[in-house]
């Protein structure tokens, strides 16, 4: 990185970390920058710059006292030329679009590496000389014409500081590949002002490329095939006139498909997970009839890398999670496996509880949660003593008291793989009660998340239904009546009537 009379800079770092200051200074100065000053809050900042012109502000957003925000208002009020880059460790897409229509030049993500502060002094760079070149103009009025264009220029830098925000926030919230298809094609068409786009990913079983995801291309439905073309160089290519029939793009050659392709209407983004290809990303036809710039091809392999990133996360995490849950399912089961009244109880009472949450209308990703916390829902029994789980008489005041304890340890062995809230609930609240005299946490009515409720009732019919070491299995119509007699003051009457919808069926 080269920067020109770097001694002669000046530069403010405004953070109430003290290491994170006393490291971007160090970073600083090692490259040259020794006119640096550090101070703590807002308040210092703005009494500082009026003692000192600096040309740099480094700002935290979360500080004590006056907040970033207001801090870099009155920066921008006071010191239109000077550059001020935003530190923050939460970059919510509102956050980010109200620093920009605030003045800031830029952002560093918390934490940050050293490769992020010479990226963004490099980009800074070049945005303080249109700064300093847009007021001088507007001050001297000499050339409106010059001033609109640069202004268009620091509109359009915004715009795609905003844009790239945007993929960042917005990705970061899917939890799952299909979404993100999805979200390729309609952000591609709605950046880039198109009317056409489709992912596509590479089938290594057969060579072939599938559509996984597709807008305003009505001949090419959701997985469809179509066969590459190995050229000379053994490079993977896309018959020209599979293109013309689907994109309405005439080229003269087959398309390869490892690289980046910008025609008139068309531009095509290859996608690569771990240096291996994936997949690929059409986008067709400019509302505006234009051709795809360098700024479209920018936003696009922006949003491909983004979201490989975001596949293979996911794809890592499922496997773990998949493997953890399989891991926990088995040691379920073998709590289950010592007593022979209750093994299996787990897998029927998860399969009973999906039937209710399908006749309750429970999205696909409620089912899902009920698939991973169902069979898991009595884990924590593995930390109540054998003998009393066993017991073949009632139990003593005492014994109940510790059976009373395995949501809350069961929810202590699973918390740390990330399961979400429902998931937990499921572990922790499947003994509440609709009256509130449940436990663990005595929680009533709505109160009681949904999957515990629908669990709750699934638990309660799969033991009286079944034999146990102190009774036999009651007869079904005698369940049928428990669960009636129950609803509204055990059971939440919503889940009693889909069950019994369910049971009736």
């Amino acid at each position: 990185m080269t920067y020109s009379n770097l001694e002669i800079l000046k530069v403010l770092i405004v953070d109430d970390e003290s290491a994170i200051c006393e490291n971007l200074k160090s970073y600083l100065e090692n490259i040259g920058i020794l006119g640096t000053k550090i101070v703590d809050s807002g308040e210092k900042a703005l009494i500082e710059m009026d003692k000192e012109e600096y040309n740099y502000v480094f700002l935290d957003l979360m500080m004590d006292g006056i907040s970033g925000i207001e801090t870099l208002k009155k920066i921008h009020r006071g010191h239109q030329l000077i550059s001020v880059i935003i530190m923050t460790g939460y970059p919510s897409i509102d956050v980010v679009i109200d620093a920009m229509h605030n003045g800031a030049a830029d952002f560093l993500v918390k934490p940050f590496r050293f490769q992020d502060i010479k990226i963004i002094l490099e980009k800074i760079q070049k945005y303080r000389h249109l700064q300093i070149k847009n007021w001088r103009l507007n001050q001297e009025l000499e050339d409106k014409k010059k001033v609109e264009e640069l202004n268009i220029q620091l509109e359009r830098k915004i715009r795609l500081q905003t844009i790239l925000y945007n993929i960042m926030d917005s990705l970061s919230q899917i939890n799952s590949s299909e979404e993100i298809y999805l979200y390729l094609v309609k952000k591609a068409i709605e950046f880039c002002n198109a009317e056409k786009a489709c992912f596509m990913i590479f089938d290594k079983k057969d060579s072939s490329l599938i559509v996984l995801a597709q807008h305003g291309l009505d001949r090419m439905a959701s997985w469809i095939k179509t066969e590459p073309i190995e050229d000379s160089l053994s490079k993977m290519t896309l018959n020209k006139d599979f293109v013309y029939s689907n994109f309405a793009e005439f080229v003269d050659n087959n398309i390869t498909l490892d690289i980046v392709n910008r025609f008139n209407g068309l531009i095509t983004i290859p996608f690569n997970i771990r240096g291996e290809p994936f997949g690929v990303l059409f986008v067709a036809q400019k509302e505006d009839r234009r051709s795809f710039d360098k700024e479209d091809e920018f936003i696009l392999k922006f949003l491909a890398e983004k979201a490989a990133l975001n596949i293979e996360n996911i794809a890592l995490y499922n496997n773990l999670k998949h493997s953890l849950m399989a891991s926990l399912i088995s040691l379920a089961s073998a709590i289950e496996a010592k007593d022979s009244y209750t093994k299996q109880h787990s897998s029927r009472v998860t399969d009973m509880a999906i039937k209710i949450a399908s006749q309750m209308r429970c999205n696909t990703d409620e089912l899902e949660m009920l698939r991973s916390g169902g069979p898991i829902h009595d884990i924590g029994k593995i930390g109540i003593n054998d003998m009393i789980l066993n017991k073949p008489d009632r139990l003593t005041e005492d014994e109940f008291k510790s059976i009373k304890n395995h949501p809350i340890i069961g929810v202590n062995i699973i918390s740390s793989l990330g399961l979400g809230f429902q998931e937990l609930s499921i572990i922790r609240n499947h003994h509440e009660r609709w009256d509130g005299k449940g436990y663990p946490d005595s929680l009533k009515e709505k109160d009681i998340p949904k999957l515990s409720r629908i669990l709750a009732v699934a638990d309660a019919f799969d033991a009286m239904s079944s034999n146990r070491a102190y009774r036999n299995a009651l007869p079904f119509a005698v369940c049928i009546q428990e669960l009636k007699n129950n609803s509204g003051t055990q059971f939440d009457p919503e889940v009693v009537e889909a069950a019994l919808t369910v049971f009736a069926a």
